[in-house]
């Protein structure tokens, strides 16, 4: 009688792995459901694919980050736009706006803002800039040069970006709870637990209520190994789900469909989940609900080590 074969679950990129299991959730919950005896290996499965769900949308690039960059730019722009207004109007040697203008470049002389420089340092230096403005004197000569607005708006995204580091830092904090491998490791395990339990009940059923399961779930993992893992031959039959590569075969990593499955992302460097990676996300309407994790995007002319 066919069973569930064997398939190395750990050569899967991390998109893939999700995906994958995820279609497995999807068609062996109504199996689980009406089998008593299924009940508790499934919930054990369900569990440890909920928690690798979590540990990959915490462990991927921020969202916080293309925030981040956003207002960075903005408050960029309208910095440099402010001292070339100034610098227009000090050049024009006309009064009362050249010596405003000279009194507001001397404020940039001051501070000079590397516009460059690690999000942390530009922030806490730009703040001091913006505070030197704030006197009613100072504010007269914005005024005078039409700048107010100009002020008001950087002062609004210099806070937006303190605030989105600050948000993004708690974010991060909170990877330590959440480990990749040992969130794959975990699913994995129950995955296995689940099948032999699966492949332990087909064995001594009579009436074919998992033939059509056991039918579909194998030529799925013919198909991964294929396509996905690179693999060369059909389906192995019988033995435990051994995520250890326990169908004796060997493969790489490349998919030549990265729209099935969720194959094609780049694994991230997986001591430091937070980091690495790219490469294709997996298809959701694929079944996979997450991307894998990648690479900061802070980027632009910032350093953010």
């Amino acid at each position: 009688m066919a069973k569930i074969p064997n398939f190395s679950k750990t050569q899967l990129r991390y998109g893939a792995h999700f995906s994958i299991m995820t279609s497995f959730d999807e068609r062996v919950a109504p199996l689980a459901e009406s089998e008593s005896m299924l009940t508790k290996a499934y919930g054990e499965f369900k569990t440890a694919l909920g928690y690798e769900d979590s540990a990959i949308k915490i462990a991927r690039a921020s969202e916080y980050s293309n925030q981040i960059l956003t207002e960075d730019n903005k408050r960029d722009r309208l910095y440099n736009n402010g001292k070339a207004t100034a610098e227009m109007w000090r050049d024009t040697g006309i009064e009362p706006y050249a010596a405003a203008a000279a009194a507001v470049l001397r404020e940039y002389d001051t501070y000079k803002v590397d516009t460059k420089a690690q999000y942390d340092q530009q922030t806490g230096l730009m703040l001091n800039f913006l505070q030197s403005f704030e006197s009613g004197a100072m504010k007269e000569k914005l005024q005078t040069l039409g700048l107010t607005a100009v002020f008001e708006q950087m002062k609004i995204a210099n806070e937006a970006v303190r605030s989105l580091l600050s948000q993004r830092g708690d974010e991060r904090a909170a990877n330590a709870a959440y480990d990749i491998k040992k969130a794959r490791t975990a699913t994995d395990a129950a995955y296995d637990k689940l099948v032999d339990r699966i492949n332990a009940l087909q064995t001594l059923d009579e009436t074919g209520k998992y033939d059509a399961f056991v039918a579909w779930w194998s030529q799925e993992i013919a198909r991964i190994k294929q396509q996905i893992l690179n693999q060369k031959g059909g389906t192995t039959s019988g033995g435990s789900s051994s995520g250890t590569g326990g169908d004796g075969t060997t493969g790489g990593g490349t998919t030549t469909d990265p729209g099935t499955g969720g194959g094609g992302s780049t694994d991230p460097d997986p001591e430091n989940p937070g980091t690495g990676g790219g490469g294709t996300t997996p298809d959701p309407s694929q079944g996979g609900g997450s991307t894998d994790p990648e690479p900061d995007p802070d980027g632009g002319s910032n350093s953010d080590e």
